[in-house]
């Protein structure tokens, strides 16, 4: 696995997929529906071929608004420790998310501990569309960014450092960017083992 210890580093991270961790309430919400999903089935790239566009809308509007079942969503195993060390190596991150009610999301960061620890105005950015979300990486000078989804992977091709978080192994034949599937693997891509 390559490592990069490029002098300037500016990490990137999507947050849903990346950092929270919908995978139990996606299987529970479709299974209210009478939809028993797969793990591997509840990717965002994937999840929609399940339902009619309506009923995606209602789960999705039940999986990312301020619901109870939506602020209960984990984080991703490994991603505090290693929001820890990037903090602690003072290595710049920013969250950079699509988001179609950004108060949601920061919601969810508050109930995880991490708006104002972690994640502030300052280092947050949201964004409407895959193309607003590569403008804004590349604004902030973005090097290393991180995303669970290859199709807005293949958007930002202006970044130096494209990194997949394929948690399951899905997008294999994908291989115009690094694929990892943990914290713990993105780590030590990024070089902070060495650091």
């Amino acid at each position: 696995m390559p490592t990069f210890n490029d002098d300037e580093v500016i990490v990137g991270f999507d947050l849903d997929g990346v950092i929270i961790d919908h995978t139990q309430n996606k299987l529970k919400i479709s299974s209210r529906y009478g939809i028993h999903l797969l793990p591997a089935e509840t990717h965002a790239e994937h999840m929609g071929e399940h339902f009619t566009p309506e009923l995606y809308r209602e789960i999705k509007s039940q999986l990312y608004d301020s619901t109870d079942v939506a602020l209960g969503a984990p984080l991703m195993e490994g991603a505090f420790a290693t929001l820890a060390k990037l903090r602690e190596q003072g290595i710049p991150y920013y969250l950079v998310s699509l988001q179609k009610n950004p108060m949601h999301a920061s919601h969810l960061l508050e109930e995880r501990g991490l708006w104002g620890n972690y994640f502030t105005p300052e280092n947050t950015l949201f964004a409407k569309n895959g193309e607003e979300k590569n403008a804004l990486a590349l604004q902030i000078g973005v090097t290393h960014f991180i995303d669970d989804e290859p199709n807005i992977l293949d958007i930002m091709t202006s970044i130096p450092h494209r990194i997949l978080f394929d948690s399951r192994g899905l997008f294999s034949e994908k291989r115009d960017y690094d694929h990892v599937q943990n914290w713990h693997e993105l780590e030590e891509i990024l070089g902070m083992a060495y650091r």
